[in-house]
């Protein structure tokens, strides 16, 4: 600074006082030097009043103001023109007050020293106002009135200052110091014992020197006023700064430059002229430490250190650069006890904000050591730990908020930000926010980079962290990769937006969100409002990772993406419990054109439910190239997927989309108990040039109940509960498999599990294992519904499906399968139907109308029908159920094996093999115990059952006992139309009730009959009798039927005859015998008419006993001598077949 030095140093009275005017008196001895001495003065009570024409103490002068007994407060006028200066030592003898007022000014040179125990005030005013309307003025010099008066001057009773003060020496008052000028241009130190307070109407302009130190230290507040400007560069010394024990205020109605170190064992304010928040504004590189509060509108310059034992309050934060000489550097450990951040404000634009911290003096930092004669004490009692900042913008910087560092225990705190953009030209910023509390994101932090790479975000906190609908968190790399997205919480965290994207080259970063409860909210716009990391440009896209006890997404999606040469990242969440609602999303999704595969979602958690059409999903969209993930479930008690939105299901997804490239991944779920009820599914679907997906399920319970109804505004009307594994048209490749391996399966109420195809390739399988039970039941029925939706599990080509269809195989101790619901292979198209396979099962029930095992095909259909194998101790179909290989179309039918102890059809219940227009099916049954047929029950391997050709199918049939009621209608029969009868081949120890015919009629028939065709073979086998046993050589000329017949029994109208017991003749002679045994006819012919032409044919008995019985020719053999031996042989083998009956025979001899 430069001065106009006057050329003279002196004290000189004036004259205004007159006979009360002031007294020098120089050389007066003082300790171990002399002074001089001020006397005199006008005496008002406690007061003395001084005036001088100059006032100025020359370098190495000391000037004394003599302290009367009772006077506090010493006021001194100049009247002259000139400024005063102080080069030398001012001081009081006593512990008065000293006031010194001249317009014209002050200058306080470098050996400026002050010797006053009591305040001292240096004022430019024209006047000190004295209250009752009068004044102490320098520019209009009065006596001072002889009132009583009590004078403790305030900032507004220093009226119109007008000079300059200036200092450059060290001041040092014992209780305040006071500068009150239109200007202030300060250098040196000021220290009050009390409060420090620096005003001017115009400007304050604080410098410090390299060799020199600019210090201004209060031990109670400390105001610096410049009502135009404040101007503060303190930064060349490291011992600089501004220190107050108590308050420490910079207050102007411009924005104050604040470069320097502000040190405040109270609140640090930065005011308005209406003490209202203000501005700031640095270059360089300020540190603000307060034990308590700190607060302030704005700050626009480089670099910002703030350190508060309280709140930080600030409305807006623009860095601009760095301090490359004053920057702090530091390295802080978070609360979290293991994360370490380092602080350079030098390399890098930082704002560093540290609350309710008792660590105001971090080690390392500059501007420690000030060296005073008195260390400004604390006067702090803050009452909270909040950062409340609105904006902060910083261009590439790194902004760390925290109040968890040596923190104040005592104190509550919560971090409030507007927003934080730190989008850099080149590389976006970081963030890191450490809360002891909340925190709360009104807008968004965006770190990302332009050129180059996203910034990392850090938030942690005790409290919750919040980010609502509307406000995000974002780092892309636009020419690089994207940050680091870490969010921590004690509580919960509620977020809405989260996004970090890459679309250079190299590994993606993260999402990590760890808290208690997480709740990730409803979205304003769902393109551009969720959680999710992408991948843009060649390399490997982030992660997201998720540890919760709670987790809840309602209408937003957790989404990892590929849109480039590369990966997508992978999901990882692990949660005690977790509900989707209100049609949101986990999914990993592949959009690149140019080939990356979606990464692999994987959730541990206890429950697990999706509700509202909400989904888990890997995809691989529209005409892109790459493979969907794998979504990996482990829920220890339950997963529920429940409901739909819309057209939309709530379930868990594999999918490749038309036109796309690539396979489905696996869905494996491991659970106790999997529910999807009312439109929930899990499916596996291909409509692109890949396979898909496999579906795993491990589950103490399964259950897939009910089917939903959307909104009539969707286009879908019905949604079904199921698991499906599917391709579809235009699909080209193979389904997936289905393995669900459970205690207990529940199918009911229209639901599905299905593998099918209709568009090119193979339908996978399904296996089912339920080592308890397997029950299908129902069907979903709805008067908007033209058909019914039953419960089913099928493995199907549909029509348009080039293919064939997979494999359903079912292992449990007991599979019901009741009230229209069914298993079922079925094939609408060329390709062939899969088969059914039932293993170790010890009950099997097939019951109600529309109910049962179906591998078949439809009309229009030109595969062959499936196979179905069932391994059961009982079996039981019931009430119109049905175990069917049928084929409507041109395909041949299946083969059905059963295998068991006890097979039972009821009410109708059916075992079929038929076909339309082929040849019919085959049927085995391999039962140990018995085989029972109720009330118009068949088993059947009919031909043409379309009017076409085709022969009957086979028969075969191993089992003790065949036991059907023959007036019950219940069949088993080998039939054709066009074709030939197929043949029944049975062994059984007994059949009771049922029989062979030719054809069926309305009781319980054996049939392999032809309507145009020639008959079947039927064999009934008793394995328990010897076969050579019985035979009886008949006469080479048979005998006429009509001699068997007994006139008086004529057949007239009216008339019947009844045979009564079991075997015995049958009901007509041309008629065969009936299998198991014969009747011994006791009757006397002797007196029926006889024809006296036939021959008599004697018989000769054999040693074995002949039963006096009455023995239909059922065959003939040719004997040694090559003649034609009619025989007729007991049941161990009944053959049934097309042949001349006996009298054609005797007709052609």
């Amino acid at each position: 600074m430069g001065y106009g030095m006057p050329s003279f140093a002196q004290i000189t009275p004036d004259s205004s006082l007159g006979t009360e005017g002031s007294i020098v008196t120089p050389n007066v001895p003082l300790e171990n030097d002399t002074t001089n001495r001020i006397d005199g003065g006008a005496i008002r009570d406690d007061n003395i009043f001084h005036s001088f024409q100059e006032f100025n103490v020359n370098q190495g002068q000391q000037v004394h103001f003599a302290n009367p007994i009772g006077i506090e407060n010493i006021i001194g006028r100049v009247t002259g023109s000139n400024i005063s200066e102080i080069l030398g030592t001012l001081g009081v003898l006593g512990d008065a007050n000293l006031f010194l007022l001249n317009p014209n000014g002050f200058i306080f040179g470098q050996d400026a020293r002050l010797d006053i125990n009591g305040s001292f005030t240096a004022s430019t005013s024209e006047s000190l106002f004295l209250g009752n309307n009068l004044e102490f003025s320098a520019t209009n010099p009065q006596a001072v009135p002889l009132l009583t008066m009590n004078v403790a001057p305030g900032l507004g009773d220093w009226l119109n200052p007008r000079g300059v003060i200036t200092n450059q020496g060290i001041l040092d008052a014992g209780n305040d110091l006071n500068f009150i000028g239109n200007s202030l241009e300060l250098e040196g130190e000021l220290q009050a014992g009390n409060n420090l307070t620096l005003t001017a109407v115009d400007n304050i302009q604080i410098r410090d020197r390299l060799s020199a130190p600019f210090i201004a230290a209060a031990g109670n507040q400390l105001l610096v006023q410049g009502d135009q400007l404040v101007d503060i560069f303190a930064l060349n010394n490291s011992a600089s700064g501004l220190f107050a024990g108590g308050d420490l205020i910079l207050r102007s109605q411009n924005p104050i430059i604040t470069d320097a170190y502000f040190n405040s064992g109270g609140n640090f304010r930065i005011e308005d002229l209406n003490e209202n928040l203000g501005d700031a504004t640095s270059p360089n590189d300020p540190i603000i430490r307060a034990n308590g509060d700190v607060s302030f509108n704005s700050y626009t310059g480089a670099s910002l250190h703030i350190f508060a034992g309280g709140s930080v309050n600030i409305d807006s934060i623009e860095i601009t650069g760095t301090d490359p000489n004053n920057g702090i550097e530091e390295t802080v450990i978070l609360s979290d006890g293991v994360t370490t951040v380092a602080i350079n404000g030098s390399t890098q634009p930082t704002l560093y904000v540290r609350a309710g911290t008792t660590n105001i003096e971090p080690t390392g930092i500059q501007g420690n050591d000030q060296g005073f004669s008195s260390i400004p004490g604390t006067d702090s009692t803050p009452n909270s730990a909040d950062i409340r900042i609105n904006q902060i913008i910083n261009p590439g910087g790194f902004v760390f908020l925290s109040n968890q560092d040596q923190p104040n225990l005592l104190l509550s705190g919560d971090i409030d930000i507007g927003f934080i953009d730190l989008f850099g030209e080149v590389d976006g910023g970081s963030v890191v926010l450490d809360s002891r509390g909340e925190i709360n994101l009104a807008q968004f932090i965006d770190v990302s980079g332009f050129g180059g790479n996203g910034g990392d975000v850090q938030l942690i906190a005790n409290g919750n962290i919040v980010i609502p609908r509307g406000a995000g968190v974002f780092s892309s790399g636009f020419e690089g990769i994207g940050g680091n997205i870490i969010l921590t919480s004690q509580s919960a965290i509620e977020v809405t937006t989260l996004f970090s994207d890459t679309s250079g080259e190299g590994i993606g970063k993260d999402i990590r969100l760890t808290a208690p409860q997480i709740l990730i909210g409803p979205s304003n716009d769902f393109d551009n409002e969720f959680v999710g990391v992408a991948l843009f440009g060649e390399g490997q896209g982030g992660n997201i990772e998720i540890e919760a006890d709670y987790l809840e997404i309602s209408g937003n999606q957790l989404a990892v993406a590929t849109f480039g040469l590369g990966d997508s990242g992978n999901i990882s969440i692990n949660a005690d419990e977790i509900l989707l609602q209100d049609n949101s999303f986990i999914f990993a999704v592949g959009l690149s054109p140019i080939g990356g595969n979606t990464g692999d979602i994987e959730i541990r958690t206890n429950d697990l439910t999706l509700i509202d059409g909400s989904q888990i999903s890997s995809q691989i969209i529209d005409e892109n190239i790459g493979n969907s993930g794998n979504i990996n479930i482990k829920s220890a008690n339950s997963v529920n997927l429940i409901g739909n939105f819309g057209d939309l299901p709530s379930g868990i997804i594999t999918q490749i989309f038309p036109d796309a490239v690539g396979s489905g991944g696996i869905i494996s779920i491991t659970t106790s108990s999997l529910n999807l009820k009312d439109g929930g599914q899990v499916f596996a679907s291909t409509e692109g040039n890949g396979n898909a997906g496999n579906i795993l399920i491990e589950a103490r319970d399964v259950s897939i109940d009910g089917v939903a109804l959307p909104s009539p505004e969707f286009s879908l009307s019905f949604i079904r509960s199921l698991i499906v594994s599917e391709v579809l048209d235009p699909a080209i490749g193979n389904g997936g498999t289905i393995d669900i391996n459970a205690e207990q399966l529940t199918v009911t109420n229209g639901g599905l599990i299905s593998a099918s195809i209709d568009g090119t390739g193979n339908a996978g399988d399904i296996k089912i294992t339920a080592t308890k039970s397997a029950f299908f039941d129902g069907i979903f029925t709805s008067a908007n519904l033209e058909e019914s939706l039953p419960s089913r599990a099928n493995v199907a080509v549909f029509e348009g499906g080039t293919g064939e269809g997979g494999t359903l195989t079912i292992t449990t101790p007991s599979l019901s399968v009741t009230n229209g619901a069914q298993l079922q292979a079925l094939t609408e198209d060329s390709g062939n139907a899969g088969d059914i396979r039932i293993f170790d099962t010890d009950f099997v029930l097939l019951s109600g109308a529309n109910t049962g095992l179906f591998s078949d095909t439809t009309e229009t259909s030109t595969g062959n029908a499936g196979n179905i194998f069932v391994d059961s101790e009982v079996i039981e179909i019931r009430d119109r159920a049905e175990i069917s290989v049928d084929s409507k179309g041109t395909g041949e039918g299946g083969t059905i094996t059963l295998s068991g102890d006890d097979l039972t059809l009821d009410d109708q219940g059916r075992i079929s093999a038929t076909t339309a227009s082929t040849d019919g099916g085959d049927i085995t049954l391999n039962i140990n115990d018995l085989i029972l047929l109720q009330r118009e029950s068949n088993i059947a391997t009919d031909a043409g059952t379309a009017g076409a050709g085709g022969n009957g199918g086979n028969i075969t049939i191993n089992t003790p006992f065949i036991v059907a009621p023959a007036s019950e209608n219940s069949d088993i029969t080998a039939d054709a139309s066009q074709g030939n009868g197929g043949n029944i081949d049975i062994t059984a120890t007994g059949l009771f009730g049922i029989e062979f015919r030719e054809e069926e009629t309305d009781r319980s028939d054996i049939t392999a009959s032809s309507e145009f065709g020639l008959a079947g073979i039927v064999v009934i086998n008793n394995p328990d009798v010897d076969p050579t046993a019985g035979l009886v050589e008949l006469p080479d000329q048979t005998t006429d039927p009509s001699d068997r017949i007994i006139a008086g029994c004529g057949a007239v109208e009216g008339n019947s005859f009844t045979i009564t017991g079991r075997g015995g003749l049958p009901e007509n002679p041309t008629n065969s015998i009936r299998g198991q045994a014969v009747l011994s006819d006791l009757r006397d012919f002797t007196d029926a008419d006889s024809d006296p032409n036939l021959p008599t044919v004697k018989l000769e008995r054999s040693r074995s006993q002949v039963p006096k019985s009455i023995v239909q020719v059922s065959g003939w053999l040719v004997n040694q001598d090559g003649e034609v031996e009619l025989v007729a042989t007991l049941p161990q083998e009944t053959k049934f077949l097309n042949r001349p009956d006996c009298q054609d025979l005797a007709d052609k001899k």
